[in-house]
């Protein structure tokens, strides 16, 4: 039996990719080409996990290298694999409440991301960069440098805290705009007093500000990205925009939430666990009910791959990442229109 290797960087992920899903449609990373149906072992990764677990899975089917999407395999992990899976990570989803002796439900506040400006700096080597933490979550931050950092750089920065303390955090670079010096970082796995000390300043900056109402005449957009930074930024647009927002980082939750809400316009990344945006497109202009429904496709793939990426399923629009603030807005207001003054 072939054995394969999956590396979760959080219990939530896994727990959203493979438990909730009932393994369905996993996606495993790898150069390995097995045919439909062949019976392989999965050792997976994820923080917190007490002892090894391997899930037993059969291949769906094989997606090969494009020149921007990795190559590998959707496969169904079987029943008893998935038990195994929910009974070793038990209930992640408010992990934030348990860790900080909280009620149930104030987990979705703490995983909010909120706006800011926290001095920072970047430790990289010899070198300090002067920075502005712009956003933060407990997964990403958006900063805003003295000098461009590479997309995919690994780094560390020191972020000064409201109450005048300092964190050292790890992350990785997702994306980063050099016109703008801003930089979309990817957290890495934090300890325990470093995450207790970001939920506080969360919390501290989100309770400083009342969340806004809901607009009255505002179309429902759903986001779908599997990648936290560009589903934030992106639903943070559409919000400020005066529009509600559902949001998924998988491609079948986002298709059932399209299904059931019949949203006025669908932002969809190309590459997501589950199904892809290119399946979930196809699947839209297959339904009746949605074939009308205004599809934008996202993904870092050169624009001219994405073009007939989008042709071929019939996509109404695209955008290149990382999007342009205006462009985004130009898409909301050519398919919605503009929300009336007063009204949001």
């Amino acid at each position: 039996m072939a054995s394969l290797k999956l590396k979760f960087l959080t219990r939530s992920r896994l727990w959203g990719d493979v438990v909730l899903p009932k393994g369905e449609r996993v996606f495993v990373p790898t150069t390995d080409v097995l045919a439909p149906g062949t019976p392989v072992s999965i050792e997976v990764e994820a923080p917190e996990l007490t002892q090894a677990l391997v899930l037993s899975a059969a291949v769906q089917e094989h997606r090969p290298f494009d020149g921007q999407l990795p190559a590998g395999l959707y496969v169904q992990v079987d029943a008893a694999s998935v038990e195994r899976c929910r009974a070793a990570l038990g209930d992640p989803k408010d992990d934030a409440g348990r860790a900080t002796n909280r009620p149930a439900g104030s987990a979705s506040r703490v995983a909010s991301r909120v706006d800011c400006e926290l001095p920072a700096r970047f430790l990289t080597g010899e070198a300090r960069n002067d920075a502005v933490v712009k956003s933060l979550s407990l997964h990403t931050l958006t900063v805003r440098s003295s000098a461009p950092i590479p997309r995919g750089a690994a780094v560390s920065l020191a972020v000064t805290l409201p109450d005048g303390g300092e964190v050292l955090l790890g992350a990785q670079v997702l994306w980063t705009r050099e016109d703008l010096t801003l930089s979309g970082l990817a957290l890495t796995l934090l300890d325990g007093d470093t995450e207790r000390r970001l939920r506080a300043v969360i919390d501290a900056l989100l309770a400083q500000k009342p969340a806004p109402a809901a607009p009255v005449h505002a179309g429902l957009v759903v986001v779908a990205d599997d990648d936290p930074s560009i589903l934030d930024f992106t639903s943070r647009v559409v919000m400020k925009a005066g529009h509600r927002v559902a949001r998924a980082d998988r491609g079948d939750a986002a298709l059932e939430l399209i299904r059931k809400d019949k949203p006025s316009l669908v932002f969809l990344d190309v590459l997501m666990p589950g199904l892809d945006g290119l399946e979930v497109c196809r699947a839209i202009r297959q339904d009746a009910a949605l074939s009308d429904l205004p599809v934008v496709l996202l993904s870092a793939m050169g624009e001219q791959r994405l073009a007939e990426a989008a042709q071929s399923v019939g996509a109404t629009a695209w955008l290149t990442k990382p999007m342009r603030i205006d462009a985004v807005r130009a898409l909301l207001d050519a398919y919605l229109g503009r929300v009336a003054p007063g009204r949001g």
